[in-house]
């Protein structure tokens, strides 16, 4: 029991070294969803819902200047 404690402490160190320091941004890993006019009618015509969340996620992120 002691032995696997003893080891489980070095891992636990490096681990803890391996945090990122940087800020996040509200854009990362964020892009605009641009589909093609044929996807957009078939979307707009079968999943209205659907259509309304691309069209959110849009907004929000022009809203945040991650686009123009």
């Amino acid at each position: 029991m002691i032995r696997s404690l003893l080891l489980t402490l070095p891992l636990c160190a490096l681990l803890w070294g391996c945090q990122t320091t940087t800020k996040q941004n509200a854009c990362d890993g964020f892009s605009r969803l641009t589909p093609s006019l044929g996807t957009s009618v078939t979307i707009l015509r079968t999943d209205r819902p659907f259509a309304n969340q691309v069209a959110s996620h849009n907004k929000f992120g022009k809203s945040q200047g991650c686009w123009k």
